[in-house]
This record gives C-alpha cells, sequence and structure tokens, in this order.
C-alpha cells in the first residue's frame, strides 16, 4: 500500500504509507513529443499503473522482475489548440488530422490506431491525399504549405508565398493541380509535375476563403468564402463564370456549404456561420455536415429547400469542424475543435428515419414524412391531427409527468430573480454600447390622458363633489377630477406612491390626499390647477389611511398605518405639526372633525369610538362608552348632526348594520339602519343618508329617527342611457357625497370601483368603472378600433372606450384570468385563465365562443398569430400549446369547441413569461422565467437554434413583446434583474419601445431598434403598484398601461417633444397628438449621477466643487433619511483643507455701486468705489473662526451680507459644537452679526442665496443638500437633498422658488408649505448644443434664468422651459470646454470666460425677440492661471472674480473702461 503522484516533468512517485519515496518511475517514451508530462490523472489497476497527461495521451506502467518498470503509450490524441484539417485516403481505410498542436497525424481506422505522427513549427489547418494516396498536403498558419510523403509523413516540398492561413486545399481529379485557398482571399493553383510551381492566382474574392471543390474534369473550381458567397472558376482563364453557363458540370467533391444544391443544410434561421463543413455521398446521395452546435448531420444531397429534415447525432461537445467520408462510404470521420477528438461513425443506409433529437414528434403514421412543412390554405390545416391529452400522454411518456415538473419554478419562489450567468438575459443586461453618440433620449413623449378605475378596496369616503360642479377621487398614485358630464379628466400627480385617503376643504376647491409607503405625506393642492400647496412630511410612517378638514379649514387632521394609528394635527398652510397623539392599539378607520368646533374631532376602529380636543400643543380624548354588547363591535363611518353646543349629536356607523346615535360621550339611542355592515352616513341640510354592504342607500329624516326610503343599487334602477351594467348585482357601498347647496344627484362609490350619480327618485348612472380587487394583468388593444379589453383578478373582461373615455362593456367570468389576446380580425379575444383554461369571447358581444384545457397550472401569454390560424398558449408548467383556430365554427374537438391542439412547444426550463409570432405566422419566439429566449416553429412546435447574428434580422409581428429580444436589449440595466420588467410593446409604425417596470410603478419609453447597454429614455410615474402591461393603439397615438395591485388601466397620449411657455395643456377632440408640452409639466428624464467626467465636460476642475471626499459623499449620502429632511452623519473639513487655495472671492457688489464686498480666508473684505476706483479698502466682516467659503448680499433695505464658513475640525478626542458648516448673517454698515444659521452636518456650504424681498436664505451644502431659513426668525423651514450627486450653483428666481446648476440639468426647487418640491427644467432636444455642459447661473430681476454652457452659449430659461439660445460669436473662437460666469441684469446678460491669455466678457440683449449678441470686450488676464469663477452686476459696473487671493476686474459698463484691483 501506498501513494502515488505524478509530476510536471512526466515522471511517478510512489510513496510509502509514511510518505517515504521508495521508487520514481522515469517519464514515459512519448510516440509524438519530447516530454510525454505533465501527468494530469493516475488510476492503478492490478500491477499497472495508467497515467493520463495533458497532452492526450495515456500511458501504462508495469513493474520488471529486474526491479525496472516499462511503459507504453497506449492511446494519443490532439493536444491543446483546434483541430480543423482532416482527409481519408483515397484507397485504404485512413484518415490524416493536422491541428494547432503543431502536429499532423495518421489514424488507422480498421484497426483503430494512430499510425505516423510528425510535428511542425507551426499549427496546421488543412490536409489533402494526392488522387494516388502518394503525397498529403498540409495547409498551415503564415501563408505556408507543405508536401508530406504520405507514408512516413516525410516532408518533400515547402511553399510559403501567402501570409495568411491556408485554410484549405485539394488535388485535381487528374492528380495535376493543387489548389490552395487562403486567408489572403486567393486561390493558388500550383503544377505537381513541375515541383509545385504556382501556374494560376484565381482572385476577385471579397472575403478569406473556407472551403473549395474541383469539378471532374479538372477545369472549374467552385469556393466558398467568409462572407457567404459561393464563386466558381475557370482555371484556364483565372475568371469567375456564372453556373448557368456550365450546366453540364459535375462535381468530383462537394465539400462547401453554399449553393442552391445544398439550401436545405441550413435551417429557416440558421447564421452562416454555424455549418462548418460537409461532405457529399454521391453513391448514396447523402451530405454529412458538422455544426457549431456538436452535431453531425445527414441530409438528402441535392437538398434544395431550405430547412430540410436531418437526422442528427450528438458526440462532440464543441463545434464539429470538418467531417470526410471514407473511400467505401461505410464510415464517417469528424472532427471536433475544442474538444480535440476524432470520431469515426458508421454508416448503416436505411429507409426509416431517426427520431428529430431536438423536439418531441407526432409519430411517421400520424404526421407524415413530408419534407414540405409549408400550410397554405385551410384544408391543409385541417389535415393535421388533434393532440389530444392522450396523444400527447404516450409521445410525452414520462415527462409530463416528472421532467416537466422538475423544471418548474417551485413554491412561490419569484419568477426569473435567479437566472443562469450564461442565459440570454445575462447576456441582454451586459450588453455595451459601441456607439455613445447614438444613445439619446426619444423625441416623443407621453401624457396622462385618462384613467379608468377608482381606489375602491380598503377605502371609505373617498369620493366627493368639488364646488365646481366637478368630482375628485384616486385610483393608483394619481388625484382624478372628473367632469361627470364630459367625463373629462385633470389628474394631480405628485404622489409617489398608492393614494388612500382623501378629503375635501370646506370651500370646496382644496383637496387633501394622504398616501402608502416609507414617505408617508399628506397632499394638499389645488383642484382647479393641480398645484401643490402643502406637503406636509414627517408625521407618518407606513401610510396614511384617513384624512379631514376642519370646518374652519385651517387644521388638518390625518391618521397613520403605523402600529400606534398616531393622529396629527397640522396647521396645513405653514406646513408644521399643532399636535400628536397615539390614537389607538386596534385599527381606526376614520375621523372626523365637528363642524362647530375646529378643536374637536372623534375617531372610530375596532372596538373603540374616541373624541379627541385640541388643547394647546396637545390632543386629549375620551372614550364614547358603548356598553358591553356595542363593544365587541367595530365602528366603520361617523357623521355629525344637529346644531352647536349640547345640540351637537354624532352618527356612527357599525359594523352590524346598526347606527349609534352619541351625545355627551353616551350612546343616545340605536337606529338598526341596514342588515349589513355600514360604510358612509352622509348629513346633508334636510336629510341623512346611509349606504352599506348590502347595496342599499337609505334617506334618513334630519333627526335620524325615520328612514324615508331606500334604493337599491342594481341594473334595474340604471338609467335609459347607461352603457354598461354592474358586474355584481347590489354591490357593496364605500362612500356617499352630495354637493352642498346644490340639487346635484349624490355621488355613489361601490366595491367594485364604480363611480355613479343617483338623483332624488334613486335613478343610477354610472360615470366611473373599473376593475376590483385583486390585480390586472391582461391587456391588448383593438387591431382597427380605439378600443381596449383587460381583465383581472376580480373574475371580469372589461371593454374600454379610449376615445369617448367609457367603458363600453363587461362579463364575469367566474374565475381569475391572467392574459387577453384580440385576433387579428377582432371577431374575438382569448383568455388565459390561472386554473391553466383558454377561452375564446365573442367580440364585441363578449358571448363565449369556444375554449380548451390542456393545462392545470395558470396561463401566463396567450397570442395569436398575424393570419390569425393559430392561437399559441403559454403556461406556468414550462410549454407552449398550439391550437388551431376555429374561424368558421365547424372545428370539431375532441377536448373543447373553437380551438383544436395540433402542437407543443417543450425545452423551457421555466414557466413562459412572453410570446411574439414572426409575422409570416410559422416562427414563434418565447421568453421564460429562467431568462431563456426560445424558438419554435408551428404547427407542431419544433424547436429551432437561432442564433442572435440571425434572429435580429427577423422580422417580428407588431407589437413586439418579449422582453429578451435583441433589439431591446437597451431596456435593461446593469442593476436590474429579470422581474423589473414586466412587459414591452413596440409602436406599429413609429420608432418606439414602452416598458412596463416593476420598479416603483414606472412607464419608460425608449427609441426603437434599442440595442446595447442601458439607453437614455424618458419615464412617467402614474401607477402606484408594479405596471404589468403595455400595449399601443393601432395607430400609435395613445399608449395603455394596466396596474397591478392598484388595479388602474391608464391611457397616455404620445406626442412629439415640444414645449411652449405656458400654454394650456387640453386636447380638443380632433386635434393632432402633437401639442406642446406646458412650461409646468414634470420632467419625464430619468435622474443620472453627476461624475468628475461631467465637471470636466463643463469646463470645471475636480476641485471646482468643493465638498467632502467622493468616499465621504457616498457614506453620506448612504446615511440619508427621508424623514422631516436630511439626517447625516457628523461631518468635518477633512478633505478639504489640501484645496484652501482653491477657494472663491467671489466679490460682489451693493445696490449702488459703491461698495465691493469679498471673501478672504476668514474675513470679509470691504472695498469702497468711486467710479470703479478703489477709495478705500478695510475688513468689513471678522467674526468667523474658518475659512469663508461663499458671500451674498440682499437686494432690499435694510441690506443684509451672509457668509458661510467652512466646518470647525474638532481635535483628535475631543467635541466640538461646530462641527458643520455655518452661516453668519450681519449688517454691512457696521460689520454686526444679527445671526448664526446651521441647516445640517454639512461640511461645505458653496452657494448662498437671498430672496427677492430678502425674506428668506437659501444655501447649498456640500454640492447636495439645499436649506431654506427664515433668517430674521433664526428659523430652519425646509431642506431637501439633490438626487443629481452634484449641484454647483444656486440661486432665487422667486420668492418661493430656486434654480439649482448641475452639469447635466437645471433643477428648480418650490418652497410648499416646510417642503421643497423639486422639478427638473425641460429643455426640447434640438434647442441645447450638443454635448455641452451646464457651467454658469444667473438670475435677472424679472425672474428669468440664464444658464451657460461649456461652448460658451447661454441659455434661457422661463419657468420650468428652456426657451431661448444663442451661441458665442466665432471671433474670438471658443474652444469647448470652457468655465463660463454669467451675471444677468434688466434686458442684458454678460459672461465672462478665459481664452488663451485674455478674459472676454460678451454682453447679449434680452429684451429683444430673440437673445442677440450685443458686444464684447478683451481683457488681458491678471495671471497665466486666472479663471472668472463669479460675475457680480451692479447698476453700471460688472465685478468679476477668480480664486482667493487673486486680483478682481471691475468693468464700467458706461465707458467701457475696466480696472484690475489686487487683493488685500
Amino acid at each position: 500500500m501506498g501513494s502515488l503522484t505524478g509530476g510536471k516533468d512526466g515522471s511517478i512517485s510512489l510513496f510509502d504509507n509514511d510518505f517515504n519515496k521508495v521508487a520514481t518511475v522515469p517519464e514515459a517514451p512519448s510516440l509524438v513529443y519530447d516530454v510525454a508530462g505533465p501527468i494530469h490523472s493516475l488510476a492503478v489497476f492490478n500491477e499497472m499503473v495508467i497515467a493520463g497527461t495533458e497532452k492526450n495521451e495515456i500511458w501504462t506502467v508495469r513493474a520488471q522482475d529486474n526491479g525496472g518498470f516499462s511503459a507504453a503509450c497506449i492511446v494519443q490524441g490532439h493536444g491543446l489548440g483546434e483541430v480543423w484539417g482532416l482527409a481519408t485516403h483515397p484507397s485504404r481505410p485512413v484518415a490524416a488530422t493536422a491541428s494547432d498542436d503543431f502536429t499532423v497525424r495518421l489514424w488507422d481506422l480498421e484497426d483503430h490506431r494512430p499510425m505516423t505522427t510528425t510535428t511542425v513549427e507551426v499549427e496546421a489547418r488543412s490536409v489533402a491525399f494526392s488522387p494516388d494516396g502518394q503525397h498529403l498536403a498540409v495547409g498551415l498558419t503564415r501563408g505556408i504549405y507543405i508536401i508530406l510523403d504520405a507514408e512516413h509523413l516525410e516532408e518533400q516540398y515547402r511553399v510559403s508565398d501567402r501570409k495568411e492561413v491556408r485554410h484549405d486545399l485539394k488535388y485535381s481529379p487528374s492528380g495535376e493541380f493543387l489548389a490552395v485557398a487562403s486567408n489572403d482571399n486567393f486561390v493558388d493553383v500550383y503544377a505537381v509535375e513541375s515541383g509545385y510551381e504556382r501556374t494560376k492566382v484565381l482572385s476577385g474574392a471579397s472575403s478569406f476563403i473556407t472551403h473549395l471543390d474541383w469539378s471532374s474534369d479538372s477545369l472549374y473550381i467552385q469556393v466558398n468564402t467568409g462572407d457567404s458567397q459561393r464563386l466558381i472558376y475557370n482555371v484556364s482563364e483565372e475568371a469567375i463564370v456564372d453556373e448557368s453557363s456550365i450546366p453540364s458540370v459535375g462535381w468530383n467533391t462537394w465539400t462547401g456549404v453554399l449553393g442552391p444544391q445544398v439550401a436545405g443544410l441550413w435551417h429557416k434561421y440558421a447564421d452562416v456561420s454555424d455549418i462548418n463543413a460537409s461532405d457529399a455521398n454521391f453513391y448514396y446521395n447523402i451530405i454529412v455536415t458538422g455544426d457549431d452546435f456538436g452535431l453531425v448531420k445527414l441530409f438528402r444531397f441535392p437538398s434544395t429547400k431550405r430547412g430540410a429534415k436531418p437526422r442528427s447525432f450528438v458526440g462532440h461537445s464543441a463545434h464539429v469542424t470538418n467531417v470526410r467520408w471514407t473511400n467505401d462510404s461505410e464510415y464517417v470521420v469528424s472532427v471536433g475543435g475544442a474538444d480535440h477528438a476524432v470520431f469515426l461513425w458508421r454508416f448503416r443506409p436505411s429507409r426509416r428515419s431517426s427520431p428529430r433529437m431536438d423536439l418531441v414528434r407526432l409519430p411517421s403514421s400520424v404526421e407524415g414524412e413530408s419534407d414540405d412543412d409549408v400550410l397554405d390554405t385551410e384544408d391543409e390545416l385541417e389535415g393535421i391531427p388533434e393532440l389530444t391529452l392522450d396523444l400527447e400522454e404516450e409521445l410525452a411518456g414520462s415527462t409530463r409527468s416528472s421532467g416537466r415538473r422538475s423544471r418548474r419554478r417551485t413554491d412561490d419562489a419569484t419568477p426569473g430573480v435567479d437566472v443562469a450567468t450564461d442565459s440570454t438575459f445575462a447576456k441582454r443586461r451586459a450588453a455595451t454600447d459601441e456607439n455613445e453618440k447614438a444613445n439619446v433620449a426619444p423625441i416623443h413623449a407621453l401624457s396622462v390622458n385618462h384613467i379608468f378605475g377608482y381606489r375602491a378596496h380598503e377605502c371609505r369616503n373617498n369620493a366627493h363633489w368639488l364646488k365646481d360642479g366637478r368630482v375628485v377621487y384616486h385610483v393608483a398614485a394619481v388625484g382624478i377630477v372628473c367632469d361627470p358630464e364630459t367625463l373629462r379628466q385633470e389628474h394631480y400627480l405628485h404622489h409617489t406612491d398608492d393614494i388612500l385617503c382623501l378629503a375635501v376643504h370646506p370651500e370646496g376647491e382644496l383637496v387633501a390626499s394622504g398616501q402608502i409607503g416609507r414617505e408617508a405625506t399628506v397632499h394638499v393642492w389645488d383642484a382647479i390647477d393641480h398645484r401643490i400647496l402643502s406637503l406636509l412630511q414627517g408625521g407618518h410612517t407606513r401610510g396614511v389611511s384617513a384624512v379631514d378638514f376642519s370646518s374652519d379649514g385651517e387644521r388638518l387632521a390625518s391618521l397613520g398605518l403605523d402600529d400606534y394609528h398616531t393622529l396629527v394635527v397640522w396647521n396645513w398652510r405653514k406646513g408644521y405639526k399643532l399636535a400628536s397623539a397615539r390614537g389607538h392599539s386596534d385599527k381606526v378607520f376614520g375621523l372626523r372633525f365637528s363642524p362647530s368646533n375646529s378643536h374637536r374631532l372623534m375617531t372610530f376602529g375596532v372596538k373603540h369610538v374616541k373624541v379627541w380636543n385640541h388643547v394647546g400643543g396637545g390632543l386629549t380624548h375620551r372614550q364614547v362608552s358603548l356598553g358591553r354588547k356595542l363593544k365587541q363591535e367595530t365602528a366603520l363611518c361617523s357623521a355629525v348632526g344637529g346644531g352647536e353646543g349640547s345640540e351637537e349629536w354624532w352618527a356612527v356607523g357599525m359594523s352590524s348594520g346598526t347606527v349609534l346615535i352619541v351625545r355627551d360621550l353616551k350612546v343616545e339611542r340605536v337606529v338598526k339602519a341596514h342588515k349589513a355592515p355600514m360604510y358612509a352616513i352622509l348629513v346633508t341640510d334636510e336629510n341623512i343618508w346611509t349606504a352599506g354592504q348590502g347595496g342599499y342607500v337609505c334617506k334618513w329624516d334630519r333627526e335620524f329617527t325615520k328612514c324615508l326610503r331606500v334604493f337599491p343599487v342594481s341594473d334595474h334602477f340604471l338609467a335609459e342611457t347607461a352603457a354598461v351594467a354592474f358586474t355584481s348585482a347590489q354591490p357593496g357601498l364605500r362612500s356617499l357625497s352630495a354637493a352642498p347647496g346644490t340639487n346635484s344627484p349624490i355621488l355613489v362609490a361601490t366595491q367594485h370601483a364604480e363611480l355613479l350619480l343617483m338623483d332624488g327618485e334613486g335613478q343610477l348612472n354610472i360615470i366611473v368603472q373599473g376593475h376590483g380587487k385583486g390585480e390586472v394583468w391582461g391587456l391588448d388593444t383593438h387591431p382597427l378600433l380605439m378600443e381596449a379589453v383587460t381583465v383581472g383578478d376580480d373574475n371580469t373582461l372589461r371593454r374600454w372606450g379610449l376615445e369617448e373615455h367609457l367603458a363600453l362593456g363587461s362579463v364575469n367570468l367566474r374565475k381569475a384570468a391572467r392574459c387577453v389576446h384580440f385576433h387579428p380580425t377582432a371577431m374575438f379575444v382569448a383568455l388565459g385563465y390561472l386554473d391553466g383554461s383558454v377561452a375564446l369571447y365573442l367580440y364585441p358581444s363578449l358571448k363565449k365562443h369556444g375554449g380548451a384545457q390542456h393545462r392545470s397550472e395558470g396561463i401566463s401569454e396567450v397570442k395569436f398569430s398575424p393570419d390569425g390560424r393559430f392561437l399559441a398558449v403559454g403556461s406556468h408548467e414550462c410549454l407552449v400549446d398550439l391550437y388551431v383556430v376555429d374561424t368558421d365554427g365547424d372545428t370539431v374537438s375532441k377536448e373543447g369547441s373553437g380551438l383544436r391542439r395540433v402542437g407543443v412547444c417543450r425545452g423551457a426550463s421555466s414557466w413562459i413569461t412572453h410570446l411574439t409570432w414572426h409575422k409570416d405566422s410559422r416562427l414563434i419566439q418565447a421568453n421564460t422565467g429562467a431568462g431563456e429566449q426560445l424558438y419554435f416553429e408551428a404547427p407542431h412546435g419544433n424547436r429551432q437554434l437561432i442564433p442572435d447574428a440571425t434572429s435580429r434580422f427577423l422580422k417580428w409581428s407588431t407589437p413586439l413583446t418579449c422582453v429578451l429580444d435583441e433589439t431591446v436589449e437597451g431596456i435593461w440595466a446593469k442593476f436590474m434583474d429579470l422581474t423589473d420588467i414586466n412587459a414591452i410593446a413596440t409602436a406599429n409604425s413609429l420608432p418606439l419601445v414602452v416598458t412596463a417596470c416593476d420598479d416603483g410603478g414606472l412607464v419608460r419609453l425608449f427609441r426603437y431598434p434599442c440595442q446595447g447597454g442601458f439607453k437614455k429614455h424618458r419615464q412617467y410615474r402614474g401607477h402606484s403598484a408594479h405596471v404589468t402591461n403595455v400595449r399601443w393603439t393601432y395607430d400609435d397615438s395613445k399608449i395603455v398601461t394596466t396596474g397591478g395591485a392598484d388595479t388602474s388601466v391608464i391611457v397616455w397620449h404620445v406626442r412629439k417633444v415640444e414645449f411652449a411657455e405656458d400654454q394650456d395643456d387640453e386636447q380638443k377632440d380632433g386635434e393632432e397628438s402633437t401639442k406642446k408640452l406646458p412650461a409646468h409639466a414634470f420632467s419625464d428624464l430619468p435622474e443620472e449621477e453627476i461624475t468628475m467626467t461631467d465637471l470636466e465636460a463643463a469646463g470645471l476642475e475636480a476641485t471646482a466643487v468643493l465638498t467632502p471626499s467622493v468616499a465621504g459623499l457616498d457614506s453620506m449620502r448612504d446615511s440619508i433619511s427621508r424623514k422631516g429632511g436630511p439626517k447625516r452623519t457628523l461631518r468635518t473639513a477633512k478633505g478639504i483643507k489640501r484645496h484652501l487655495e482653491r477657494l472663491r472671492s467671489i466679490p460682489t457688489l451693493t445696490a449702488d455701486d459703491k461698495t465691493v464686498f469679498y471673501c478672504n480666508e476668514c474675513v470679509v473684505g470691504k472695498l469702497e468705489l468711486e467710479g470703479g476706483e478703489i477709495t478705500s479698502q478695510s475688513i468689513g466682516y471678522k467674526e468667523h473662526e474658518t475659512h469663508i467659503t461663499t458671500l451674498a448680499i440682499s437686494k432690499t433695505d435694510p441690506v443684509m451680507v451672509a457668509t458661510a464658513q467652512l466646518a470647525v475640525e474638532s481635535e483628535e478626542g475631543t467635541a466640538c459644537d461646530t462641527e458643520a458648516a455655518l452661516i453668519h448673517v450681519w449688517r454691512p454698515l457696521d460689520g454686526a452679526n444679527v445671526g448664526v444659521l446651521r441647516g445640517g452636518p454639512e461640511s461645505v456650504i458653496i452657494s448662498l442665496s437671498f430672496s427677492p424681498s430678502g425674506r428668506f436664505l437659501a444655501s447649498l451644502a456640500d454640492a447636495s443638500v439645499v436649506h431654506i431659513f427664515s433668517w430674521t426668525k433664526g428659523a430652519h423651514i425646509a431642506s431637501t437633498e439633490l438626487k443629481v450627486g452634484m449641484a454647483t450653483s444656486l440661486m432665487h428666481s422667486g420668492e418661493a422658488t430656486l434654480a439649482a446648476l448641475t452639469p447635466r440639468a437645471i433643477l428648480f426647487l418650490d418652497l410648499v408649505g416646510n417642503s421643497l418640491v423639486t422639478t427638473r427644467g425641460q429643455a426640447p432636444p434640438d434647442l441645447l448644443p450638443e454635448g455641452a455642459a451646464f457651467n454658469g447661473l444667473g438670475v435677472s430681476p424679472s425672474g428669468r434664468v440664464y444658464v451657460g454652457t461649456s461652448d460658451g452659449s447661454v441659455v434661457e430659461w422661463t419657468g420650468r422651459v428652456a426657451t431661448r439660445y444663442v451661441s458665442p460669436p466665432d471671433d474670438p473662437p471658443t474652444l469647448a470646454p470652457v468655465r463660463l460666469a454669467i451675471a444677468a441684469g434688466q434686458g442684458v446678460t454678460f459672461t465672462a470666460c478665459r481664452l488663451d491669455s485674455a478674459v472676454v466678457v460678451r454682453c447679449y440683449t434680452t429684451d429683444t425677440p430673440k437673445l442677440t449678441f450685443f458686444s464684447d470686450s478683451l481683457i488681458e488676464a491678471p495671471s497665466e492661471d486666472w479663471i472668472p469663477t463669479s460675475a457680480r452686476l451692479g447698476a453700471e459696473i460688472l465685478i468679476l472674480g477668480a480664486r482667493m487671493k487673486q486680483p478682481f476686474i471691475v468693468l464700467d459698463l458706461k465707458s467701457g473702461k475696466f480696472t484690475t484691483i489686487e487683493y488685500g
């Protein structure tokens, strides 16, 4: 017993049990190599050691009696590299191979042993025997070929007259010539008898030569080239000839893969590089091929019809590089590329067909043997037998019961998250952009046109009348204001997640809405112009379940979804909390203010009713005594009746249907109002109305003592003009609302997402319909009309009119459906159900036409073929079923009606997610939950292997909905997983693709094709949950999307991007959908991180914007809490000290042009001017402890100055109260400090700005955080973090509006209550200079914003929109990038930049129809490194500043005289 080890030197060492070496076996005598090792494998059999080497040899070692060892090589093969060269002897069972391992080998095919091997100095790529078998020609790399003796492989001749590899060579049948093809695009012909002298050169090929063959008469040569050409040469004339001119020519061999004779070798979707070699057997009329998929295939020869059916054989693990028949046609030899293997296949002639390797096919007795699989007529379709469950079970065997299920996703795991690293999805996600210039956002944009749906589940009292006769309600993340007469909608789009509650101000014009999510905010907004008036945040977590205004409208109360159901009372106008308290430990369902006392309100919920009083800064409550019996019930709604004070009483609706009349915290009486739970109580001037789960509205007298009338909500009471009926009989009712002081009907909301108008006689009219509880996944648009259909988990199929904005019809399906698709003729729609069945419904009647069920798991996708003859059904069982569709009503099926299954597509390893048909209705593309992209052919479902190089040219029917198609790989960002995009759709005629995202409810619009890395796009928010599906209308004028859990159906307008200032965004009937976007429109371009590269593109150095270190910024950004503004880990000035010399001086003028203040290390310098000349110089302020980073002066009396200092860096181990940047506000007259402000723990403040009135002061800290202060009160009002990474400057453009500049964008911040709302400036894509970055910011007295770009241009922004643009003059030329300083005045704008050795100041007029260049001044730069970093404009003076300690330049605008002022 012992151990054996093998070494790199080829020797074997023997060790005993104590691991002492006892013997060494010398290296074995290799038949080919000087050194046999290294040894990769060792085994012991009896007394024999078997060793495997790296060079593909196996040898045995035996111990001899004399103590020595004998070794013998028993197996050898080619070594590292690929094997391409292969030839068979013309008369003997011998084959020759040539490889990249520098060897040429002869193999005995009869005894199955190697015969002779020789080595060559370079890689060998081709071999050929002479007709008499005496010589072997070998093609090498470097343009060499050699002639060897075929017996001993001794070199006879060597020719080296080319540079590239000799890829193929063959002797002529007569043996007189040798033709040698090279990668130089030539075929050289050599005379054998003349010592291989070159006699002919055949040229004209446009790419390298891959194959060549001689004609039988040795007069012609045919070649294949790398660019898929087949050329025929007349050898004697050295000319290319047309095959039609030599019809009687016969070929001695056929090893090429191109030409009409071998068209059948290529399946319909093959890439031109898929087949590497072929060899025709003229005796049996068969041709063998080797391809890139490791398959050896046999075809009939000739095979003229593309896509002929082969027999496939598996053996090689890598691509098969060459194949040849033996001389007796009994065997085929094949060689593998990377597997180095030489296979010998025995050929057994037979008329019987072998089963296909890549699919399960019908028996030949059923399917037929014809190569022609094309279906052209309905008769042929009828001839295809039905694939019943019994037949499928017989064909699939155990696959259906075990194999298929093993491939399914298991349990409730999220599909598509964990995918293979080599999957199609991984490839799409890792795609890179080769042409960055082509990466531009689309020129089209979207805007919300109409939304179908209403949020009914988990909500109450959330639909109300407004003062102007419109109604307001919500669905998803959108507040909707709707005219009940015209159904025209307006939308409030500032929410970021599901809206859960909604209340209307007593004046009837303002709305409060609360949302769910981590940012549990309450918005107060104007229902007329949709402006956000207050953003209340920091009071709740998880969500806001109820809101209500006080009777005087000054207070707003809100309830949270946290564990304690926190109650908060707000001063909503000023945006702060007045008081808060824990509501109750059990669920709280609502609240209601007293109409007579704005300090009193009621909350109610599970087993409790509480009355609260707001006293001082707190809330106190007393619980209503319900008694033992009532205490077990849940209060669901409430209202207030009676008069004021002691006359006031509360009506509380309970889960039992009773109403409690509460007065003075006691239940005065109990009224049995309904038999089911009550959800709504409405008090009007004359009556009280109640509604609940039973579907009845009850009208009561004012004292709640008598029920005057009961109104059932059912189809019987629908108005005659109603287009649709209710989806269920007497649905539960969720909300009631009446317009005060009018005769408007009662607004009723049902739990099935319907809004109704009920008149005094109980007649009903439906104004809003939508899907109920559950999710909505199924969506399709009509192929000819502006209509759409949807299906959802609420068991309904619904029709929608997209022009008239009406629900056109619905049908109850009695089970949940997940997908729907229109037939091309729109005769019917196909539905796929969660129980595995599929059905056809006639359209537009929505009557069931037929159906079938062959699956037990959910159907995820259904698609009709473009010609309407087939229906593909993808399921969670990893299969696609193919059905013939009954369009005449006479199809007979054994397992259903209207559909006859004819095929099953197998091979998916996970559930089917998306399907798309080819335009010819023959090919199907399928995507799976494992990130696979598969192809199948109808009608039987044959699997097709199609590479990307071919698939990208396939013409798919529109819309293309497969998310893994190569033409849409640019929709995938590298951080995404497979479930982040639920659906896509390409437009019918526009070059656009739209995606439905799981990420934040976004709809994204890309250009199409969309190839390469993640592309620039436009994105839109409206859905609150994941967007499940998306479709274009037939004319591309609209897009329809569905939300999952929000159950909404949103219709979007598609428009070309144009911009106009403050233009109404309404679209009249019949108007073209190319309207301009309004100036106040939200940005649809996603925010992008700013990098140092962007600063360089903007002409800014990496230190132009002082921030903590990059790593510090990252950690700082990660530590931000969104509650109550940014909250960061305390930071110091570390990482900034080394850049102190980069601090700016920022000289700034007072309004009278007589005083200049500037930054000078820790003090503020002061200059007195007279006519542009210095009269005195002094220190203006010296209370700062560290370096001053920026400065601002107010424009109103009394004039104030604000300066900011760096954070103080504390000593190690000691505490410091000022470890943050501070702002000092002081009087310039006497330098007295009036206040010190601190926004947060930021280290550097880089910009300050006073509002026009001087009331507010804004700061930009750490290049990303904006703070607003009321400096007179020393109060911090609001703050926000800019989600762009790095901002460079900040200025007020209005009293409550700020403009913040980044190298890529301009952001506008509006102060709303105690919050800042950020929107991105809009710019037409053709307005801004290509590739230019922003680097200068100025604001005129009128509030217009001027931005400088890195090419010296100026862009004017009015409102939120870039409206005008002017380029710099050509003289002097501006070499981008330049850093631009801007100062804007009344009617003029000045820019300053450094060009060569001069500072150029340019003046543009802004009060003309166009921005116009007026004049410029060239000023000699004070020093080589002097660059203007600031420009400040006074009444008649422009002053330019640079770095601290560098001179200023003062320009007198009247005289044009400039003065350089040295720093002091």
